[in-house]
């Protein structure tokens, strides 16, 4: 996916992530085995995500099973995917998180991804890594010019903090992360879990085989 595909938006420059075109795009589904607890969510990482899964989380705070966050989303938010991540580290109770096979866990989804106890994934499970991108208002040539210098050097900021603050994090191999902040700009990286683990980049802890969905 070039660099026209899905976009890391960041702080209040971000589209509006209340929309009801994204709600509707959003799907948390909640299933009860005897031995565990499975949360899927599907959809942007936008608003209403934190409060979704905060509700999940708060519903169960009680119950002793073994709580699984799977994950397929394209991404989204900076700022509202920190908001998810403090979601689940507030409730101090240890959840995985799963990708599933030919899932996607794109963008600020692996921040997310990374808050799991234990990250798990699919061989074939598809994550992205990408720069953070503002966006952009109507303006003419003069002032496009001007800001667009402006907005490369906030991007690469925003950049390096997310990777220094949200992807840098337990147990990510951090030759392999400086190494991938150099491929982005300008690209879409997309990696299976299996090039994940055979590369050591500590994103993917267990590559367990799931049937196709």
């Amino acid at each position: 996916m070039g660099t026209g595909g899905i976009l890391l938006l960041w702080g209040i420059c971000q589209m509006p992530s209340g929309s009801k075109d994204a709600a509707s795009r959003q799907t948390l589904s909640i299933s009860e085995e005897p031995g565990r607890i499975l949360l899927g969510w599907s959809g942007p990482i936008q608003e209403p995500m934190s409060e979704r899964v905060a509700a999940a989380l708060d519903r169960f705070k009680s119950d002793q099973r073994p709580l699984v966050l799977f994950l397929n989303s394209p991404g989204g938010s900076i700022e509202h995917g920190r908001k998810v991540v403090a979601a689940i580290h507030a409730r101090g109770r240890a959840i995985d998180t799963f990708v599933q096979k030919a899932g996607v866990c794109a963008s600020m989804c692996v921040p997310i991804f990374l808050a799991g106890s234990r990250r798990m994934a699919d061989p074939d499970a598809y994550f992205m890594f990408h720069e953070a991108s503002l966006k952009r208002p109507e303006l003419g040539e003069a002032e496009r010019a001007l800001f667009s210098e402006t907005v490369k050097i906030v991007e690469a900021r925003a950049t390096d903090d997310l990777f220094r603050n949200d992807i840098g994090i337990r147990g990510v191999n951090g030759v392999w992360l400086a190494r991938m902040r150099k491929k982005i700009p300008g690209h879409d990286i997309w990696m299976s879990a299996q090039q994940l683990v055979d590369e050591g980049s500590g994103i993917v802890d267990s590559l367990i085989p799931t049937p196709a969905r």
